[in-house]
């Protein structure tokens, strides 16, 4: 079992998120506590707090690789000059990539900080980045209206998807539809892309 001596700081820093985000994945974020990392380490817990401020900024640390790659996998969707055909590209990035990802995605929205702990500003830069590529297909569609309708559909979008997924993971999805979750998060997006469509100024 790895000790102190075994690792150098970097070493240790790194070894505690990639298992923190290993055993979050494997296990889902309520399992995850300091207890079941710093045994998975073998590290104390007390040492896992000579690197980060606390759990939170482990679990932080995991978040944004997670964000980080539903920004990769939004890069590497099937490119279209139709922003129509583009967003449901996205749909179908972001859909694989929560299944994929399914407790890891969970964690990002079900992990619950400390009172005092505030969402760091970067952490909201990164989920408002990916929204931002999708607003831009809403604004390539309707170049007339300015960039608040745009940015209101892409939110809405990006909630969308979510929050069908989180049915499906909680397997009560079936409660509300007895449906593909594919064929639902396109029905979804082709809904809002109607909806912005005939949008007023």
């Amino acid at each position: 079992m790895a000790r102190r001596a075994d690792h150098s700081k970097e070493e240790l820093a790194s070894l505690v998120v990639n298992t923190a985000e290993e055993l979050i994945a494997e296990e889902g974020i309520d399992a995850f506590s300091a207890r079941s990392l710093s045994r998975a380490i073998g590290y104390t817990a007390g040492t896992l707090y000579h690197h980060f401020k606390d759990l939170d900024d482990i679990v932080t640390q995991v978040n944004t690789r997670t964000l980080v790659g539903l920004a990769r996998a939004f890069a590497d969707a099937t490119p279209s000059d139709d922003p129509r055909q583009m967003l449901h590209n996205y749909a179908d990035a972001f859909l694989g990539y929560i299944t994929l990802k399914r407790n890891l995605w969970n964690a990002l929205f079900e992990f619950r900080r400390k009172p005092d702990q505030p969402v760091p500003p970067w952490y909201v830069e990164a989920i408002a980045s990916l929204i931002r590529i999708i607003a831009q297909c809403f604004a390539d569609i309707r170049p007339d209206l300015d960039d608040k309708a745009a940015r209101q559909s892409g939110q809405l979008v990006f909630a969308s998807i979510h929050s069908v997924v989180s049915l499906d993971s909680s397997g009560r999805l079936n409660l509300i539809m007895d449906r593909d979750i594919g064929k639902v998060v396109h029905e979804l997006v082709d809904m809002h892309i109607l909806a912005y469509t005939h949008r007023t100024k």
